[in-house]
């Protein structure tokens, strides 16, 4: 989007000149109305992911019965829904540009931290449906009641710190390129965990024979993988060749467009597959839907309790 290549050129500038937080910052008339016109598409765009976020965490935090998959899926809506609040306070003080420097950096940094968070979350929800795929019995058997929870936290806190040694780096000016060397790290990291994730649900979803009613949470979560490799990790890839040919701002555009789109697809997958099997699926409620994609999740924390009651009975 045109108003993150402005936070772009201005976190290049500040990276490289201690001196440009004292210069004044003039654009064009004409270039605040073009800015203004192509920033309705990501108005739209945000709009409808603070909505949608803002529903799914409203149902998962205070309507639906926790499990550890809504737990995880609570804190990807909440990472995604302070995206979209970067997007729409940058948006919102576009003809400021000459005063707020320091604001569009803090924006542009928070935009960061939930970014980076969501990816991990996303690898994290994606790494334990794996495991549960592949080695069933142990999962059930052996996880820890309150994992989620505790992966959760540690995502939250790490993704704080990393984005903080990135603000300390600029600062003190250590590096030029902290962003680039942050995303890289999470490329290498996060996108071969993803991929294999990817295939192996791939797999399991596609060549199930029986539980058709079992897969809805399994669908949720590899569409959410497909769409975040082919619409989250361009921007990981435009950005990185934004350091060498920082003149290309279209690239900027089409990585920021992308996560945008990105952000707001996964509310729109949970209610899709969740009305999915019904015989009037247009009078299915989001809440009926979301809490069909989740319950297969909480049908095995079930029978886990119900079968150490047994055992405890015996």
């Amino acid at each position: 989007m045109s108003t993150s290549v402005l936070q772009w050129n201005l976190f290049l500038l500040v990276s490289s000149r201690k001196e440009f937080f004292y210069m004044d910052i003039e654009l064009p008339a004409s270039l605040k109305l073009t800015l203004s016109i192509v920033n309705s598409i990501p108005i739209i765009i945000s709009m409808f992911g603070f909505l949608g976020n803002g529903k799914v965490i409203h149902l998962l935090g205070f309507h639906i019965e926790k499990n550890p998959f809504t737990t995880c899926t609570l804190n990807l809506s909440i990472a995604d829904f302070g995206v979209f609040t970067s997007f729409l306070h940058t948006i919102g003080y576009i003809d400021q540009v000459d005063t707020i420097v320091y604001i569009y950096l803090l924006v542009t940094y928070f935009f960061l931290f939930m970014y980076n968070t969501g990816q991990y979350l996303l690898t994290a929800i994606s790494m334990e449906r794996c495991v549960s795929v592949i080695f069933p019995l142990w999962h059930r058997c052996h996880r820890p009641p309150h994992f989620s929870t505790l992966v959760c936290a540690t995502i939250w806190i790490t993704s704080f710190l990393l984005t903080v040694i990135c603000i300390i780096i600029v600062i003190f000016r250590v590096t030029t390129k902290p962003l680039f060397y942050l995303l890289l790290m999470n490329a290498i990291l996060c996108l071969p965990l993803m991929t294999v994730s990817t295939l192996v649900l791939f797999i399991k979803v596609c060549f199930r024979s029986q539980q058709r009613n079992k897969g809805k949470a399994l669908t949720a979560i590899l569409l959410a993988l497909l769409f975040f490799l082919f619409l989250a990790f361009p921007f990981t890839f435009y950005v990185s060749y934004c350091y060498y040919f920082p003149h290309l701002h279209s690239l900027m555009l089409i990585g920021f467009g992308c996560s945008s789109v990105n952000s707001s697809i996964n509310p729109i997958i949970y209610f899709l597959v969740g009305r999915r099997g019904r015989k009037s699926p247009s009078r299915v409620s989001m809440r009926a839907a979301i809490s069909r994609v989740f319950k297969d999740v909480g049908d095995c924390t079930e029978d886990k309790k119900s079968r150490t009651e047994s055992k405890v009975m015996i």
